[in-house]
């Protein structure tokens, strides 16, 4: 009996590990000494509340790599900014416009509003995303 459990708990191990790869963002365009870096990996909305994984980078460099080690398989889309004023939250104007530099996967949200669809990329084992911070118009 004792045999048949531990066996059933390794078989899990090995699927759930099967199931998870690594993720590495690759950012760029950071303004260094001008706030923290918060990375989201998104599931189904861009917005930062559906980031199933997310991680925060405190002074970054312009450039730097950032890996999130297990990555459920799946579906996902980047959202990546950087908190000038460090109140932990993308800040907007009245009209929802980001005051803050900001980038998502694919490089989609540049010259219209973002869609999950076109900042999705697919995690099946180990990937490496993208994704380059840009000033908001409305930033000075």
């Amino acid at each position: 009996m004792l045999r048949t459990i531990t066996g059933l708990l390794a078989a899990l191990l090995i699927l759930s590990a099967a199931q998870a790869a690594p993720l590495t963002v690759q950012v760029e365009g950071a303004s260094p000494g001008k706030g923290a870096v918060m990375v989201g990996i998104c599931l189904g909305s861009l917005d930062f509340g559906s980031c199933r994984y997310s991680q925060t980078v405190q002074s970054p460099a312009e450039e730097f790599r950032i890996v999130f080690p297990e990555v459920a398989e799946g579906s996902y889309a980047i959202a990546v900014f950087q908190d000038l004023n460090g109140n932990n939250s993308l800040d907007r104007d009245p009209k929802g416009l980001p005051q803050e530099p900001y980038g998502f996967s694919n490089g989609t949200g540049r010259t219209a509003p973002p869609s999950f669809e076109a900042a999705r990329i697919n995690v099946a084992g180990p990937t490496t995303a993208r994704v380059r911070i840009a000033k908001s118009p409305l930033v000075r």
